[in-house]
């Protein structure tokens, strides 16, 4: 959730995975397309950061909003 709200980059398309929030619930594989996201840890922690720091997720396509 510390990324949420936040804009990051697409480094990387995994391309269509079983959606496990609905094929937890016996709702089928209800394939969707995983992106690694990276995040800059100033936007996420401050300006204070070190300048270096980065964070990466694995995110659903439906997790996902386009930027502005």
């Amino acid at each position: 959730r510390y990324v949420r709200g936040h804009v990051g980059t697409v480094v990387l398309v995994h391309g269509c995975h079983v959606f496990p929030d609905v094929n937890a619930h016996g709702g089928g594989e209800d394939p969707q397309w995983l992106y690694t996201v990276r995040f800059d840890g100033r936007d996420l922690w401050g300006p204070d950061t070190d300048p270096t720091v980065a964070v990466s997720v694995d995110a659903f396509e439906p997790y996902l909003e386009p930027a502005a």
